[in-house]
């Protein structure tokens, strides 16, 4: 490690204000040398506080000798090729952090108090925090509205780009599809159809071409088989489930079901049991789409912390991988009890409030119970022989509720639910 770099980028800082930028992106991690760590801490310091950065200040807050502070500044032939010079720093700083979790890495693996797993993920998310560091780095407006315009002229071109459209027209038309970077959550009771319209919409976006990762922590992938058999052969799950499939046409339905949807690109892990496993699954296959079925069955590798904390850890990394991994992701997400009966609202979701500051889109599947029914029949919205054909087929009547949408509109779709079928579709 040469020293002489450390000194002459700090240096550089004491004779050329125009350096004084590059500060923020430096940090007493990227020097080995215990005194420019000092002097960079207090360089941050001063630029924070909006204070003059020389000698004199320097001094005062650091108390580091001020022939020692004028040393380095003599010592500065020109300030030329410090973005060249910073860049070699921060390779030399990476080399030295990764030498250092290596080393960490070893005395894991000493550790017999723990299992294999656990030691895994350990060292994934020891990598993930170098990776997170030297990713983190600051970009000027100009280069921000440059590539905003870019992006912007791409969707231009691609306007007619339906990849991620989930195939409910009206949902589609107000979220305008799923976006790369937004992390969308999908809440309800048990039962209502969580599972359901994930599934529908995962494979919609494979239909279209995109590749789907579909992580259940709920339900095995033959079971999950039975459902898109039934809703794409409008034969009833039931009789799927217990083999009591007597006629011919039903058998061409499910054939035909299962050559439409045998799809390479949705793929189904039921082995991922915590945000690791599935960062690694992310980095393995590479989806446009990842869909989580469902949160409150993950965990993160920290067990010393609450429940509330875990999941606040958990939606907090699900939205950091939107942005990592440049991909919309689902996560399907269980409501309170005691949203049981009532249409649902932010409070409701469970065991953290930071479901609602990290979720860019949150859409609840609420289905009305007669109360609600009587009211919606009251006001003629629906007559109730609609009610009744609904009943009589074994049809739910819920209420697709976008409650949040970072970049949008909100709003309440009607649809049915169609429970011996497995899908869910909107009311024309």
């Amino acid at each position: 490690m040469k020293l002489s770099l450390e000194y002459d980028i700090l240096g550089s800082f004491l004779v050329d204000e125009s350096t004084h930028v590059f500060i923020d992106t430096l940090t007493e991690q990227d020097f080995n040398d215990l005194f420019c760590k000092r002097l960079i801490k207090t360089l941050k310091q001063l630029k924070e506080q909006s204070k003059d950065i020389n000698i004199f200040n320097i001094e005062a807050i650091s108390k580091i000798p001020l022939t020692d502070l004028l040393k380095i500044q003599s010592s500065v032939i020109t300030s030329a090729n410090i973005e060249s010079k910073l860049k070699t720093l921060k390779e030399q700083s990476g080399r030295r952090q990764l030498n250092e979790k290596a080393k960490l890495m070893q005395e894991m693996l000493q550790d017999t108090t723990k299992s294999i797993t656990e030691i895994k993920n350990d060292i994934i998310e020891q990598l993930h925090e170098i990776q997170e560091h030297s990713n983190n780095e600051v970009i000027t407006l100009k280069e921000s509205l440059f590539e905003t315009y870019q992006e912007i002229e791409n969707r231009y071109k691609n306007k007619d780009d339906k990849g991620y459209y989930v195939g409910l027209k009206k949902l589609d038309y107000t979220l305008a599809g799923l976006h790369p970077g937004e992390l969308t959550t999908i809440a309800a009771r048990p039962g209502v159809g969580k599972t359901i319209i994930g599934l529908q919409m995962g494979i919609a976006v494979a239909l279209n071409g995109k590749k789907v990762l579909f992580t259940s922590l709920e339900m095995s992938h033959r079971q999950l088989g039975e459902r898109v058999i039934a809703g794409g052969s409008s034969v009833d799950n039931n009789r799927i489930r217990t083999g009591n499939i007597e006629d011919l046409e039903d058998w061409n339905m499910i054939q035909k079901a299962i050559s439409k949807y045998q799809l390479e690109n949705m793929l189904i892990d039921n082995s991922s049991l915590n945000i690791q496993h599935i960062r690694t699954k992310l980095r393995k296959y590479k989806p446009d789409l990842l869909i989580i079925d469902y949160l409150q069955l993950l965990h993160s590798i920290n067990k010393e912390y609450s429940r509330e904390r875990e999941v606040a850890v958990i939606t907090r990394d699900l939205k950091r991988m939107t942005q990592e991994f440049n991909i919309p992701i689902i996560m399907l997400s269980q409501l309170n009890r005691n949203a049981e009966g009532t249409r649902p609202t932010m409070a409701d979701l469970r065991e953290s409030g930071a479901i609602e500051q990290d979720s860019d889109n949150i859409i609840f599947i609420h289905e009305p119970k007669e109360k609600e029914i009587n009211s919606i029949i009251e006001t003629g919205a629906y007559p109730v022989t609609y009610f009744e054909y609904l009943k009589k087929n074994k049809y739910n009547f819920v209420y697709i509720i976008i409650e949040k949408q970072r970049n949008g509109a909100t709003g309440v779709i009607p649809a049915i639910k169609k429970p011996k079928y497995m899908k869910i579709e909107e009311v024309e």
